[in-house]
């Protein structure tokens, strides 16, 4: 467990010790890694102590949760190892809960600390304290949440630091015209070059980032790096101008958060400002999913996006519940249909059948499609024919740095794979 943790701010607190003392602000409550502390109120006729709490415990959550004094002090029954869970780490999380939930919440707190101001003014002791955990909470589910949650706030501290450190980074995929084969575009997909982890996987710290509401600062970094690099794509292709379409595009991912967020549209704009690029060259890629959480504000947010020139792409297409009802609705560009799809297009009738419809659909409303996921030449031949517009997968290329990419960019048709390049 040691290892786990020691990326993140420890307290010891000797035996004795006092944490903390009721009355005192909170600005912290702390994850027990090891030790035992004790929860009490000081009277004059001794100390009433109110409970234990041992390792995978938390103490100190209440004066956090609802932004009032410490109801009751801490003190350390043995030398102890604790976590700081800060205010600011909560925030989000609390922010992003159900209302009902926070309701039900803030009348549990009130209900404890009415308890608790009860119990200063009684006469006698209260019951005896519970016996701590002297270990983890009994049980595999306890323990797996205590380390899921030690897990998360380690990476959480891990992704802040790495966004100063710039540890992160953008790879861009290539999007291909079907018919021709000629470059399209690019999508921008963030890759994090951990010093000690390697190179993490976005499954594993976007849902953290998210979370934590750190995934503006990501967010604003793949928009910055796209428009920073965009011009070196154009130039690239003004030496490639056969096997480039004229307006080379490039697609970055955006998540509900950030399009919930009221200073959303002006960072956009800032960048239009800052950067000098034209702005349907630029895309925003949101899941269904996302655009599902508040449909209001994402359609509020998407079509200030339209009025400042750039397109939207909804991702991973099919996937989700409302598909239909929000195309008539939301100003969307271009769709993207789920890899899912594509995996089962040769072998599986119903993934042909839902591929079809979409594209039909599609048609009707004159928005391109782009086909993800396109592994084998016969997926790419299939989905010409059937009408799709637009492919990407490993076919055409993985993934790459900037250099890779601007040299791809150079000489695509030279650079294509053997397996395909006849089609071109």
């Amino acid at each position: 467990m040691n290892a786990l943790y020691t990326t993140l701010d420890r307290r010891l607190v000797p035996a004795g010790s006092l944490l903390f003392a009721a009355g005192q602000p909170g600005d912290a409550a702390y994850l027990i890694i090891s030790g035992r502390l004790e929860v009490f109120l000081e009277r004059p006729d001794g100390d009433l102590v109110l409970a234990q709490r041992g390792p995978g415990e938390i103490v100190g959550e209440m004066a956090i949760l609802d932004k009032r004094p410490r109801s009751a002090s801490v003190r350390a029954l043995e030398d102890s190892a604790l976590v700081a869970i800060t205010e600011q780490q909560l925030a989000h999380r609390i922010a992003e809960t159900d209302p009902i939930l926070c309701m039900c919440l803030g009348v549990v707190l009130d209900r404890y600390r009415e308890t608790v101001a009860l119990l200063e003014h009684m006469k006698g002791s209260a019951p005896p304290p519970a016996e701590a955990k002297l270990h983890s909470p009994s049980g595999p589910t306890a323990n797996d949440a205590f380390t899921s949650a030690l897990n998360t706030l380690v990476l959480e501290r891990e992704i802040r630091d790495g966004v100063r450190a710039g540890q992160f980074e953008m790879h861009y995929q290539p999007i291909v015209r079907l018919s021709s084969r000629r470059l399209a575009g690019f999508e921008a997909l963030m890759r994090w070059r951990h010093p000690h982890r390697g190179m993490v996987p976005p499954v594993e710290f976007i849902p953290v980032a998210e979370a934590s509401g750190l995934i503006s600062e990501l967010t604003a970094f793949a928009l910055a790096e796209a428009g920073r690099v965009l011009p070196e794509f154009m130039l690239a292709a003004m030496r490639n101008v056969s096997w480039i379409e004229n307006q080379l595009f490039m697609s970055v991912n955006v998540s509900g958060h950030d399009l919930a967020a009221a200073s959303f549209p002006q960072l956009i704009a800032d960048l239009i400002a800052r950067t000098g690029i034209e702005p349907d060259r630029l895309k925003i890629e949101v899941t269904e999913s996302m655009l599902m959480r508040d449909p209001e504000r994402a359609a509020a947010a998407l079509a200030e996006c339209r009025l400042a020139g750039l397109g939207v792409a909804i991702d991973d297409f099919g996937t989700g519940y409302s598909s239909l009802s929000y195309l008539s609705t939301l100003p969307i560009t271009t769709l993207k249909i789920d890899r899912a799809f594509v995996r089962t297009l040769l072998t599986d009738r119903t993934s042909r059948r839902i591929v079809q419809t979409i594209l039909r659909l599609a048609d009707d409303l004159e928005i391109p499609v782009v086909a993800e996921g396109i592994e084998q030449i016969e997926e790419a031949d299939l989905l010409t024919e059937m009408g799709c517009a637009l492919g990407q997968g490993y076919l055409f290329g993985k993934p790459m740095p900037l250099d890779s990419s601007i040299a791809l960019t150079r000489c695509w048709a030279a650079l294509a794979p053997a397996k395909w390049r006849a089609q071109i």
